[in-house]
């Protein structure tokens, strides 16, 4: 198996959390793959990124208060889980903020997370877990998470799939990023 390599999904408000989950990352010798500094200048940007999630072994989506509304999650969501050279798509881990209203909740509620990602866990592709800066326990999700990979196909419901084409995404949520629909 090869070495993992982290691809960070998350909406621009929670920057500050990324970067947190970066350096608990790299703390745990796990490397994050930074798609800004693989980016060279004139190059395809939509295409670069796909290439990029396609190469990460694992996504980790961080969900605070805005990341349901996001079309760009989304659409990284469902980058991730394209099949591969080496199987299934990339180990699959929603990660439940602080900042998140479910954060302090037993459980997480459907309605507060990306509609892509509830489906995943319900066919038990994916995980969800509330944030954690304990390198032990993140090496632990990214284990079940591989686990899962390997175990399961990330093939979404109708149900989903129909609530994801009439939803009503939140532009300001990704104003600064190009159109995910053209990925």
């Amino acid at each position: 198996m090869k070495q993992p390599c982290i691809y960070l999904s998350y909406v621009k408000m929670d920057q500050p959390w990324a970067d947190r989950m970066s350096a608990v990352l790299a703390s745990a010798g796990v490397a994050v793959c930074h798609l800004q500094s693989a980016l060279q200048p004139g190059q395809d940007f939509q295409r670069q990124l796909r290439e990029f999630i396609l190469a990460s072994t694992h996504t980790l989506v961080l969900i605070g208060p805005t990341t349901r509304l996001s079309k760009w999650v989304d659409r990284e969501i469902e980058l991730s889980t394209e099949l591969r050279e080496d199987g299934p798509g990339a180990g699959l881990i929603g990660v439940i903020l602080e900042s998140h209203d479910d954060f302090r909740r037993p459980y997480y509620d459907p309605g507060n997370v990306p509609v892509r990602l509830h489906d995943l866990i319900q066919s038990e592709y994916a995980i969800i877990r509330k944030w954690s800066e304990s390198p032990e326990e993140i090496t632990r999700w990214l284990e079940d998470a591989t686990r899962r990979r390997q175990s399961y196909r990330p093939e979404p419901s109708l149900g989903a799939a129909a609530e994801i084409y009439r939803f009503a995404w939140d532009e300001s949520v990704d104003e600064s990023r190009p159109n995910p629909e053209t990925l």
